[in-house]
Formats: C-alpha cells, sequence, structure tokens
C-alpha cells in the first residue's frame, strides 16, 4: 500500500518542486501523488479517493464576478475533516505578517491542521514540506504493515525432489521449509505460522503424509505434485486430492499448473482465515486454534472453548458461527451473568402461568436460536440440575418450555466457553462427566496475550485505528519505546480486553492532533497496570531482586504451600482448613509434625509485609491476601488472616 498524497495549490511551480525534491530522496515511489489547482477540483478529488495526506495553500484563491477571493484554502479544511479525522493535513503559506501567521496557526490547529510550513524564500521550505509528508508517510506505511491481515509466506515442502525443489524455490518467492518428518512438519507448523504445503506424490509416502498431517492440521492447505506426465500421474493427483490435498499438478516445465494450484490453496486459506477476521495475530497458537475452529464450524456438533478471561471467546465462536453457513442467529449468554432461579426460564423458555411472574409465554434462548448457534458463556457456573437438562437437549435436539408438555424441535449449534479446565470440575464432581463429553467433540484453547506477545504490535496499531475514528483523534502510529513498554507488560489480568482498555484510555487523553503515541502518553497508564498487576503477581521473585538465597527458599516454600493448600480445599470443595487439609498439605510438601506447615504461611506473611511496605509506605490485611492470592476462597482467606492475628496481633502495618 501507497500512501495518497494530494497536493492543493494554483502556483503549478510548487507542485514540480515538490516532486522533484520527493524524486530525489527516492519517496515518489513511496507515494501515490496527485495535484489539483482548484477548491472544487480538491473537494472532488476527496469525496471519490480519500487521501492520506493533504498539503494545501492557505491563499488559494477563487475567481468570483471577476473579484479575486484569497484564503479559500481554509475552507478546505473543513471538507477534510467531514470526511476523515485520519487524514493528515499541512497547510502552506507564503504569508509574512507574523500576526496573521499566528492567527491563522491558532485557529487552524484548533479547526484540524496537523502542520504548518511557510513558503519563505529564506529557508529551504521545499526540503522541509518533503521531510515532513515521508515523515507522515512512514507512519502509514508502518501502520498498514501491522492492519492488514497477512497469511503466512512460508510454504512446507515435504517428499520433493532436490532438483524440483530448486525449481520451486526460484519460481516462487516463499519462505520454504522441508521437514523430514511427519513430526517435523507439525512442530515446524508449531514453531511459524505456515500459509501451504507442496507434496510430492510419486509414491506412497507423500499420500500417507497428506493423510497423518491432514489429522493434525485440517487449517494448512496442501498441494500435491507429480512428475509423472503419463495417465498413472493424473492417478497419483486425483487420490491425492481424495486424500485431503485441495489442488495437484504435474511438473511438466514451463507448462505446468502449479502455479495456478498454489495460487488456489492460498485463496483457501485466507478465505477461511476471513470468517475470523476478529481474532487479530498470526501467533502459531492463535492460527492453530483458529484451524480447529475451521474443523469445528463443520457439522451441527457442540465445540468446547477453553480460554483466559480476554482472550476472545467470543469473537472466535462468532467466528465458528459464520464459517459454519448457519441461516439462524448467533445468540450469546453469559451463564455467570443470569441469576440461577431465572436462567432455566432464560435457556428453554417457560408457558404463561408456569409461575408467578409467567403472565405471558416466552421462547427460550434455544428457540431464538434455532437454525442458528447458541454460545453459552462461563459454562461452568451452570447449576447441576439445569446441566442435566441441557444435556437432554444436546442429545434429543429438542426443548421442551417451564410448565409446558410439548416438545419442539431445534436445530441449534451449541458453543460452550470457560475460562478454566472443566474436567478438574468434573473430577471434584462440579460438573457433569457426561456432559463434559458432549459438550468437548471439538476443543479449541485459546492462547493468553502473554503467551502470544509477537502479536502484541497488530493488535495495538488495530486499537489505535478503532479508537481514533471513535474519538475524533488523527493518531497513527506509536514510538517504538513505547511500543516496547507495552510489550513488556504481562496483561495476566484482561489479556486482549486489557490491552483494548489501556488503549482506548491512552488514544481518548490524547491531543486531538497529535499523529503518534509516545513514550509519556503511556507512563501514567502503563503504571497503573503494573502496580494491579505486581498485586496478582506476587509470586515473581523478581519483585525483590535482593532477596539472599535464604529468603528465596523460604519463599519458594511459602508459595507451594499456599498453592497446594489452595489446591487441596478446591478439589475438597471444603470451606474450612481442618485437620485433614493439614495432613494432605504435608503429606504432599512431605513436611515433618514439626509446625513447618504453619512456619511456611508465617513466612509468606511477613515476606509479603515487608515487600508491600516498600512499595507503599504502609500495608493492611487485604493487601496481603491479595498480593498472595488468597482472596479467591472463603478458607483460605480466613486462615490466612488467623495467622495475620497470630502473628501480628492483627495489625500488619506495625
Amino acid at each position: 500500500m501507497r500512501p495518497r498524497l494530494l497536493v492543493v495549490d494554483d502556483e503549478i511551480g510548487v507542485f514540480e518542486s515538490l516532486g522533484k525534491s520527493l524524486r530525489s530522496v527516492g519517496g515518489d515511489g513511496r507515494l501515490e501523488v496527485h495535484h489539483c489547482l482548484t477548491f472544487r477540483d480538491a473537494e472532488r478529488f476527496i469525496e471519490g479517493s480519500l487521501p492520506d495526506i493533504v498539503v494545501i495553500d492557505l491563499n488559494l484563491p477563487r475567481s468570483e464576478g471577476g473579484i479575486v477571493i484569497d484564503g479559500l484554502g481554509r475552507e478546505l479544511i473543513d471538507v477534510v475533516r467531514a470526511a476523515s479525522t485520519r487524514t493528515k493535513i499541512i497547510m502552506i503559506t507564503g504569508e509574512t505578517d507574523r500576526c496573521v501567521q499566528d492567527k491563522y496557526l491558532n485557529e487552524d490547529f484548533l479547526k484540524g491542521v496537523n502542520d504548518f510550513v511557510l513558503k519563505e524564500s529564506r529557508t529551504p521550505w521545499i526540503r522541509t514540506l518533503t521531510e515532513k509528508i515521508l515523515y507522515l508517510a512512514d507512519l502509514f506505511i508502518r501502520a498498514e504493515k501491522f492492519l492488514v491481515r497477512e497469511i503466512s509466506d512460508r510454504v512446507m515442502l515435504f517428499n520433493i525432489d532436490g532438483d524440483v525443489e530448486v525449481i520451486l524455490r526460484k519460481k516462487f518467492r516463499y519462505g520454504f521449509v522441508a521437514p523430514e518428518t511427519l513430526e517435523d512438519a507439525v512442530a515446524a507448523c508449531e514453531k511459524s505460522p505456515v500459509c501451504a504445503g507442496i507434496i510430492g506424490v510419486d509414491d506412497s509416502a507423500g499420500y500417507a503424509f497428506i493423510r497423518r498431517f491432514l489429522k493434525h492440521r485440517r487449517d494448512i492447505p496442501l498441494v500435491a505434485v507429480t512428475r509423472r506426465d503419463d495417465v498413472d500421474g493424473f492417478e497419483a493427483l486425483k487420490d491425492a486430492m481424495k486424500e485431503g490435498a485441495v489442488s495437484g499438478a504435474r511438473l511438466l516445465g514451463n507448462d505446468c499448473y502449479l502455479e495456478a494450484a498454489v495460487k488456489k490453496a492460498l485463496e483457501t486459506r485466507r478465505g477461511k482465515l476471513g470468517k475470523f477476521s476478529d481474532l487479530i495475530g498470526n501467533h502459531p497458537a492463535l492460527v492453530r486454534a483458529i484451524g480447529v475452529a475451521e474443523t469445528a464450524a463443520e457439522g451441527s456438533s457442540p465445540v468446547m472453548i477453553i480460554g483466559e478471561s480476554g482472550t476472545g471467546k467470543e469473537l472466535i465462536a462468532r467466528g465458528i458461527h459464520r464459517h459454519s453457513g448457519r441461516a439462524g442467529k448467533f445468540v450469546a449468554v453469559n451463564c455467570a451473568a443470569i441469576p440461577e432461579n431465572l436462567i432455566e426460564s432464560e435457556l428453554f423458555g417457560h408457558e404463561k402461568g408456569a409461575f408467578t411472574s409467567a403472565v405471558v409465554p416466552k421462547k427460550g434462548l434455544f428457540e431464538v436460536a434455532d437454525n442458528g448457534t447458541l454460545f453459552l458463556d462461563e459454562i461452568a457456573e451452570l447449576p447441576l440440575q439445569l446441566q442435566t437438562k441441557l444435556l437432554r437437549v444436546l442429545e434429543t435436539r429438542s426443548v421442551r418450555r417451564i410448565g409446558g408438555s410439548e416438545e419442539t424441535a431445534v436445530d441449534v449449534k451449541v458453543i460452550a466457553a470457560a475460562n478454566r479446565d472443566l474436567s478438574i470440575l468434573v473430577r471434584n464432581g462440579n460438573f457433569r462427566n457426561d456432559l463434559y463429553q458432549r459438550l468437548n467433540v471439538f476443543s479449541v484453547q485459546l492462547p493468553s496475550l502473554r503467551d502470544r506477545k509477537s502479536d502484541i504490535p497488530k493488535l495495538v496499531y488495530y486499537f489505535i485505528s478503532d479508537f481514533s475514528d471513535k474519538y475524533g483523534k488523527g493518531v497513527i502510529g506509536i514510538e517504538k519505546d513505547a511500543l516496547k513498554l507495552i510489550r513488556e507488560q504481562s496483561w495476566a489480568e484482561g489479556n486482549v480486553r486489557g490491552l483494548r482498555n489501556f488503549m482506548e484510555k491512552v488514544i481518548a487523553s490524547i491531543p486531538v492532533n497529535k499523529e503518534i503515541i509516545g513514550v509519556d502518553d503511556i507512563l501514567e497508564e502503563i503504571s497503573s497496570i503494573s502496580s494491579s498487576e505486581g498485586m496478582r503477581d506476587s509470586y515473581s521473585v523478581s519483585l525483590r531482586r535482593d532477596f539472599t538465597i535464604k529468603e528465596v527458599e523460604h519463599w519458594a516454600k511459602a508459595v507451594a504451600c499456599i498453592e497446594h493448600l489452595k489446591e487441596v480445599l478446591q478439589n475438597l470443595d471444603s470451606q474450612k482448613v481442618g485437620e485433614q487439609e493439614r495432613k494432605e498439605v504435608k503429606k504432599r510438601l512431605d513436611m515433618k509434625n514439626d509446625g513447618t506447615f504453619y512456619i511456611n504461611i508465617d513466612n509468606a506473611v511477613y515476606m509479603a509485609c515487608n515487600i508491600l511496605r516498600e512499595k507503599k509506605g504502609y500495608v493492611s490485611g487485604s493487601d496481603v491476601l491479595s498480593f498472595l492470592s488468597a482472596d479467591g476462597h472463603k478458607a483460605l482467606r480466613l486462615f490466612i488472616l488467623d495467622r495475620i492475628s497470630r502473628r501480628f496481633n492483627g495489625d500488619v502495618d506495625t
């Protein structure tokens, strides 16, 4: 993509000088340059083809009744700003009166001008203008690089002769990877995205590879090739396509069909990814999740999506719905947000008079989503008795309203999502195993943002574009150091949603005409995120780089004790820390009956207090609980508070 530059000036010499200056530094190849002599021509151009950068002569003249009126360039500012806040405006003027210059500067910056250049003969103003244009052009080019959804440029080769590989490398400008085994091929795709594979099928090894590889990665299109030019070659390609190759070609010199076959494979890949365009990034873990989702979209079987809060579970669910081609609606419901006494009616509907407030019959969400998709977010929060009813609906593909006697057939694709491993809840008896097995036909694992930090620049530029439009700002880029600071955050709390909220705050508070986010623009927000994450990421020894070896040992034991205690309490579904729990912790930590259990907890409290006091200057019991991640379970919370009471007489700020 080349940024579009529009120069609006009635002096043709200015345009010619600017063009010469751009050519001298190679800038003309980076820009698509246009010129308009009059206000009307520029207005029509902007309406038909919005430019990225506009250079406007402030004193652009207009002739009315034989009278020439100057200053029309200022009216063009409103035309541009009505069309876009993203377009950059540079005003040029030969005005020599300093007071008038200041007047234009103050008034026109408020109208949306991004920069001014004075056409003074004493200064190299054409060179200055050229530099400003190229600076903005580079910002647009960099932003476009991150905003465009590009598929990988790596192609996998398997079972290809050496001389054929040389031909392929000369013919195509891709990055090639040539694994020797199936395992190597799968690993290569996990390490870095691959857009397609070219597989030789002159022997059985090629067929076996296609068959086995597609069991791991159905999302990567494979092209079968053969050097045989007879009927056997045609049959080989046909058999390969039966095994799952999307296209095939015989290598017959210049007349081969290979280029078209590879192009078809890439179009297939691009079309599939387009269904999931809301998921920004190309990290292998995300691409793999999208690949599973593509397969899961076919047919009516349920799908389970596992991922932390803010990783995009609803986005990938919507992508599955779009990819499925189902004619009905996509209906989303958060099972944790609906009171337990209402969720049954919400899902399955009710008849008039079924209960006190049921004055009219109501369709449940299963009926609303008929021929479409029902997305059940936070499925782990669904009460056990409703899990039984949900299982029956999935098996019979029919629903009965509360208070009703008739079954209504529904054709609904169910997608469930959870932010924790349901298999653990099944073992604990908090989730029905039969329902889990029924929902888990396809399992899509979404990676956390900290596991795919290479996607953060793409996400940042996407949010810059989105929120600049929303808030009417002119931001189009971010400084490298500022982007580096953002990448260094863990984003453990909120993941992509947390990053999105962060970028919205930054852009909402940035000056209207500023085109690039700097370090200072994000430092305050970064510090607030870092402090909250620091409280949550309390188990990181790096918080105290001055720990002695002994302190590191104490800290590790304390953390292990708390984590094991948390796991034991969860597994036992207990609201107490009694003798049974203490015995289990001692057993797992190989503790002796010498009070080590209590010593480890006390060490955790003591060291947490020291760290927090250094950071904040004071400590509260709730601070300690949050720092030790012990505020999410009632029994553990009370136990820690009891140790604080015993160790510090209830006052940790001593």
